[in-house]
């Protein structure tokens, strides 16, 4: 829904998918998005410090979302994967602060 997905066209989008096929998580409007996201852990005055690297390229766009202990959307970040690829791939750890150089969805 961030993108501009209903239900409906999610649903029908994720058709014959598995929720573990390799690459993307979903397709709209012809591109190949890749979701990932993090939350606290959910001890007393934790927050996210680390945020793990996609593992492939093979999408178009990868969002990454960051939640609070009751998984409620606190940040959405939206990264094309050339951009993403030329800002992270030589580096070892991630923070949410380098995807927030992304496009803001949320």
């Amino acid at each position: 829904m961030l993108v501009g997905l209903t239900e409906d066209e999610y649903s029908a989008a994720m058709s014959g998918a598995t929720s573990v096929q390799k690459g993307y998580d979903f397709k709209h409007r012809g591109k190949r998005y890749q979701v990932k996201a993090n939350r606290p852990s959910g001890k007393p005055g934790s927050f996210v410090t680390w945020v793990p690297k996609a593992k492939n390229y093979e999408w178009d766009c990868l969002i990454w979302l960051l939640y609070d202990r009751e998984y409620v959307i606190q940040e959405a970040w939206l990264w094309e994967v050339g951009a993403y690829r030329a800002a992270f791939h030589e580096v070892g750890r991630l923070s949410p602060k380098h995807h927030r150089g992304g496009q803001r969805l949320r």
